[in-house]
């Protein structure tokens, strides 16, 4: 991409979205915004009240990498590693999943079932990522305490740096590891994104998604169950009996992730749905059929 025409500020942000806009960019304007916000003083009241500001030559050729970073399929929370969540910065890197907005109703349905955020849970992050589900939950409750696994050390080493970033560093480890290989103990709440993504699905995915999130967050085998088939039948060895277990699942998946937990004699079962409508969330509690 060549250089942009004008460096005042608001031809230069109209020239971005017009170029992120001809690439077939979902919302150029909001992209372009958040880019300059990012790379320079301005935000959007400057764009609007003073729209003949100065874009520096250090600003305008990094805008013009990130610009044609995104042009080429790379999501902002990439560029800049990092992403919020639940209100929280999250540092993300090349080993973690982006986490999504949809995967907040984990959090959501979590204070629903203990409204009492003084109590002392004992809480486990399988697959922890960069660590948003449990750090987000050590958030709310703050006499809480967590750990969370992964089978990435690149992930796990991410997720220690947003616990110290986010102040729940004293209450929260992590470890690297498979599933619950190595859990010695019992929660009260257990939380988990797990792959999910049949692998022949993988290559339809979108570009900012197939290139850029690790395979290994992805994949959940030929039908995108292997993660509940291997744990759901493990899981009253970790949970506690009045405990709760909470897996985000994929939009298809709600009566074969229902069936799993039933065959594993998880009597009380809810599916939770998320904005658009879909079943995001599956709800299991300890106790037999």
């Amino acid at each position: 991409m060549s250089a942009l025409s004008n460096y005042s500020l608001k031809p230069f942000y109209d020239d971005m979205i017009a170029r992120l806009k001809g690439a077939g960019v979902n919302m150029p304007d909001l992209d372009a915004r958040f880019i300059i916000e990012e790379r320079t003083p301005y935000d959007w009241s400057d764009i609007i009240a003073r729209p003949d500001s100065s874009v520096t030559q250090t600003q305008h050729d990094e805008i013009i990498a990130d610009i044609n970073a995104r042009i080429a399929g790379k999501p902002l929370s990439r560029i800049y590693g990092c992403r919020e969540f639940w209100g929280l910065a999250f540092l993300i890197s090349e080993d973690t999943l982006d986490p999504r907005p949809d995967s907040e109703l984990i959090i959501d349905v979590a204070l629903k079932h203990f409204p009492d955020r003084d109590r002392p849970l004992e809480i486990l992050d399988l697959g922890t990522g960069s660590g948003c589900l449990l750090i987000s939950l050590l958030s709310e409750f703050k006499n809480a305490r967590g750990w969370g696994v992964d089978l990435s050390s690149g992930a796990v080493k991410c997720a220690k740096e947003n616990a110290h970033k986010n102040h729940v560093a004293v209450r929260a480890q992590f470890s690297c590891g498979s599933w619950l290989n190595g859990i010695n103990k019992k929660f009260d709440l257990i939380v988990s994104n797990p792959p999910y993504i049949s692998n022949q699905v993988i290559p339809t995915l979108s570009k900012e998604v197939r290139n850029h999130d690790p395979i290994l967050a992805l994949d959940g085998g030929d039908d995108g169950l292997d993660p509940y088939k291997e744990l759901f039948p493990q899981l009253k060895n970790v949970l506690n009996p009045d405990g709760i277990a909470l897996f985000e699942i994929g939009y298809d998946q709600e009566k074969d992730v229902m069936r799993l937990a039933e065959d594993a004699g998880f009597a009380q079962r809810t599916v939770h749905f998320d904005l658009a409508g879909n079943p995001r969330v599956v709800d299991i509690s300890g106790g037999d059929k």
